[in-house]
């Protein structure tokens, strides 16, 4: 069974050799369509399979969420199965996406030995971490642009998580929790590599009557938010210049679905 995860469309109008006009849309998989009148314990297996970029953040936080629905409430825990798939995905960013992104020299090998490093090596990872170049040259071959700042931001700040899960830091990446506001009814949050997941279910006995995921993606890149908000800042650019900085700005909010940039 495979899922359309959904898109994310950047859209620059050009006038007179600039960009006069720009816009963000963010198309997403209508969950409540697909699993509302499922049994709930079914609907808990699909979600990884829609959303499978963070797979196990979404299927933990399905499940949290049906937990509290059903009036056990998840205290706020760190669950290490979303904490190491943030963490990869930090560690996948820094060493083989953003890299090839930059036309940089990627480092698959030590990707692997971060992701894969037992609980007893990681500390000695998280030194080698630290000594190596690549996150360095990332930020440095991006301009002085307030996008490129954010994006140099972006990339202290994942380099500096994946370094506290190596040396086994307390953070908030990770976290689970989940409550119920009324019966029947569920709201979950996960803390994962994009920011704070959150699902929230409603039950009619023990099938779905609703569902909602609101993902950081939905968030970032959702007609009047922060995405949208700093696409304003490429009006009058070049459109080299604004692909370029389309681009840096995608990388830093990192939507969890593919997405485009189209000039018209």
């Amino acid at each position: 069974m495979t899922f359309d995860p959904g898109r994310v469309t950047l859209s620059l109008t050009i006038g007179d050799g600039v960009v006069r006009c720009v816009g963000v849309t963010c198309e997403r998989p209508n969950v409540a369509r697909l699993l509302r009148g499922k049994p709930a314990e079914q609907a808990v297996l699909l979600l990884p399979l829609i959303y499978s970029l963070c797979g196990k953040a979404q299927g933990i936080a399905a499940r949290a969420a049906l937990a509290a629905a059903r009036g056990n409430a998840v205290e706020a825990h760190v669950d290490d199965e979303v904490q190491a798939e943030a963490a990869r995905e930090h560690a996948w960013k820094l060493f083989v996406d953003w890299p090839r992104q930059f036309r940089l020299a990627l480092d698959e090998t030590f990707f692997v030995q971060l992701v894969r490093a037992p609980s007893s090596e990681r500390s000695d990872r998280a030194r080698l971490l630290v000594a190596h170049p690549l996150p360095a040259v990332l930020a440095g071959a991006l301009a002085d642009t307030e996008i490129d700042q954010l994006l140099r931001g972006r990339i202290a700040g994942r380099a500096a998580a994946l370094a506290d899960w190596l040396m086994g830091r307390p953070q908030l990446l990770g976290t689970v929790t989940a409550m119920s506001p009324s019966a029947g009814v569920g709201i979950a949050t996960a803390e994962t590599a994009r920011g704070t997941l959150k699902h929230r279910l409603s039950l009619d006995g023990d099938e779905v009557a609703d569902y909602a995921v609101i993902a950081p993606t939905d968030v970032h890149f959702a007609p009047g938010g922060d995405v949208a908000n700093w696409l304003q800042r490429l009006n009058g650019m070049s459109k080299a210049n604004a692909e370029q900085q389309a681009l840096h700005l995608a990388l830093a909010f990192d939507p969890c679905v593919p997405w485009y940039c189209e000039f018209s």
